[in-house]
């Protein structure tokens, strides 16, 4: 007798076919790597209803929510990763932590984190990052005190900030963009110099450099090019006149094909992010006629020319999880 094919399973209405948890997974997982965060939620909220229980989800909710500022939930969602994934327990300590900050949790920060030293359940070589957030928490809880005016605020040196894992990094500069931007100009500077760092994290330190009106030459290398820059002098990402131009001109182009205007659009709002303030090096038109090609190449599969300009321009799309890490 041929048994009853138990492919497809039911959850109240709603039919699963196999399969569909892991892809809906892998689908969530490349939301989040491509900082798409709303849909990185969506798609966990689907898997919620279908697979509940699957230890995945507590991760990639929390962090999706920590960045799309639904603190609130974010931390519901890092309590349940913190209890699902030991072998992840201390990567959600630190968002938990992180979370618990935004929500101005300070002495449950505290006494978390004090409880974690004292128990010497820290891993050496993390127990200065958790040291540094007891520290940041502990300025952070005495913002509003009487006294907190007259005590002069600290930065964190250059050579420690390299030593953060590049969650932290983001941190500091949120912290520094929240809490003000006083004596943190050298910090700044330094990080926008360094080549070494994620392209994405020295355009936001030369944004903030900008708003202190730090007006010192600054040497900025990015893809194998270098320009000399006036931080309190530039436009913002996205603003200068080039991009403005390019926009207009896709738009007029690709005006009939919404779906492709929508995809190049982002494509040409990720490259004016990571590669401030040195923008594409090519004349309007040759922008223009380059991303027309990549359209062509992403929907019609035509063979993408080997310019530097169209190497550059897929480099940056492609990869763009990968330099925004």
């Amino acid at each position: 007798m041929k048994r009853k094919s138990d492919g497809l399973h039911k959850k109240g209405n709603m039919i699963v076919f196999p399969g569909t948890v892991e892809r809906l997974l892998d689908q969530a997982e490349d939301a989040l790597q491509s900082e798409e965060f709303e849909e990185a939620v969506r798609l966990a909220e689907q898997l919620l209803q279908i697979a509940p229980n699957l230890p995945e989800i507590p991760g990639v909710l929390a962090i999706a929510l920590y960045e799309t500022k639904e603190f609130e939930q974010a931390k519901h969602y890092a309590t349940l990763w913190l209890q699902s994934d030991v072998n992840d327990y201390f990567e959600a300590m630190e968002l938990y932590l992180a979370i618990s900050m935004q929500l101005q949790d300070y002495t449950e920060v505290e006494d978390t984190i004090g409880a974690l030293l004292d128990e010497g359940v820290v891993p050496n070589e993390l127990k200065q990052k958790f040291l540094y957030l007891r520290e940041l928490n502990g300025r952070l809880s005495n913002r509003f005190s009487d006294d907190y005016l007259v005590q002069p605020k600290e930065v964190i040196s250059f050579d420690d900030f390299l030593k953060l894992t590049q969650f932290e990094q983001q941190q500091i500069l949120a912290d520094l963009e929240r809490t003000g931007l006083r004596d943190a100009e050298y910090l700044l500077s330094e990080i926008v110099v360094y080549d070494h760092l994620p392209n994405v994290l020295r355009t936001v330190a030369l944004v903030l450099l900008r708003q202190t009106g730090f007006d010192q030459p600054l040497v900025v290398r990015k893809f194998g090019r270098g320009i000399t820059v006036y931080p309190a002098q530039l436009p913002l990402p996205g603003e200068d006149k080039v991009t403005q131009e390019v926009c207009q001109l896709l738009q007029e182009s690709l005006d009939k094909d919404p779906t492709r205007l929508s995809l190049i659009e982002e494509s040409v709002k990720k490259f004016a992010m990571i590669s401030y303030p040195l923008g594409w090096g090519a004349p309007t038109e040759s922008v223009v006629a380059a991303y027309e090609n990549y359209s062509c190449y992403l929907f019609e599969g035509v063979s993408l020319p080997q310019t530097s300009l169209h190497k550059l321009i897929f480099e940056i799309d492609q990869d763009y999880s990968e330099a925004a890490e």
